[in-house]
């Protein structure tokens, strides 16, 4: 798991919200809340409008609320026809339906909707989802803006281990060796386990805590209280990365107790309405992943 949902909160008055739906009434209501929330709202009726809205460039979409079931192009299609373009893939899409037999949900996380809500429409649950949806984003675009920023001495490195104790001395360390990668956005999900392991393995911060930090917006201030705690001052995440032909072979180890990992090497339907828990399974789908013995190291394999 990782510091998309919160690390940068979103910022409504630059965020525009595609809404897609049939229903006008739904449109609306949609519109309302997230106005009143300060996002811009723009509106299509279906999914032929919405594409020629996000093909036409005139806006800068930080997410769409599309709804499965419409005439012309429907919510699937359009959806797919998103993430097959390299343009729009990076758009956060939270479906709306009010279909949730499992089949269904499940082919909407396999065409890349992370984000799921029904109708009819609950209020908080659609602003709180809209966020998160909104800080993945902003957290993502900022990791890529400091990956071309860095510089690429880690090119150079054979083999090398390293310690970290804070979620941004990961992210720090992540960005450096995606340098060294053929793929480097690909790779930057290394920081997803990087977060993972300073705040499940050695804080102790389990799935449904974080669920109930995140609603109430004091995650990373619980981050910080724990890292100063005595019984978590000295913990560190090691490190370590080699070079191996075509591959870079990173091994990171907390010094937690473990987990059950294998619920989350992929994001299922059980969880797909929840704010958080995508980040293992993004990781798993980036990258080569093994997770070792009781969970607490993971060896990751990057393409070099």
């Amino acid at each position: 798991m990782s510091q998309l949902e919160s690390a940068l909160p979103a910022s409504p008055a630059s965020d525009t919200i595609l809404v897609v739906d049939d229903e006008s009434v739904i449109r609306l209501l949609t519109r309302k809340i997230l106005e009143d929330e300060g996002y811009i709202v723009i509106q299509a009726a279906d999914g032929d409008e919405a594409k020629a809205i996000i093909l036409s460039g005139s806006v800068r979409l930080s997410a769409v609320l599309l709804d499965w079931a419409m005439p012309k192009m429907n919510g699937i299609e359009l959806l797919r026809w998103m993430k097959d373009d390299p343009k729009f893939e990076h758009i956060p899409v939270i479906m709306q339906t009010a279909m949730d037999h499992p089949d269904q949900i499940k082919e909407g996380i396999e065409a890349g909707a992370f984000y799921y809500l029904t109708k009819p429409i609950q209020k908080n649950l659609l602003k709180s989802i809209v966020q998160a949806a909104v800080s993945d984003l902003r957290y993502k675009q900022n990791l890529h803006d400091k990956l071309r920023r860095s510089e690429q001495a880690f090119g150079l490195l054979e083999e090398g281990t390293f310690h970290f104790r804070t979620l941004a001395e990961g992210e720090n360390l992540a960005i450096r060796i995606a340098n060294a990668s053929s793929k480097p956005e690909d790779a930057m999900a290394i920081a997803e386990l990087f977060t993972n392991a300073v705040e499940h393995g050695n804080l102790g911060i389990l799935y449904e805590e974080k669920s109930r930090l995140l609603q109430e917006g004091t995650w990373e201030a619980e981050v910080e209280r724990r890292l100063a705690l005595p019984a978590h001052h000295a913990k560190f995440v090691e490190v370590k990365v080699r070079r191996e032909p075509g591959t870079i072979v990173v091994e990171i180890e907390d010094q937690g107790p473990g987990f059950d990992f294998q619920k989350y090497l992929t994001f299922d339907e059980t969880r797909v309405f929840d704010t958080h828990g995508r980040g293992i399974a993004m990781a798993t789908n980036a990258l080569g992943v093994q997770y070792l013995a009781k969970g607490n190291r993971v060896r990751v394999t990057v393409p070099a």
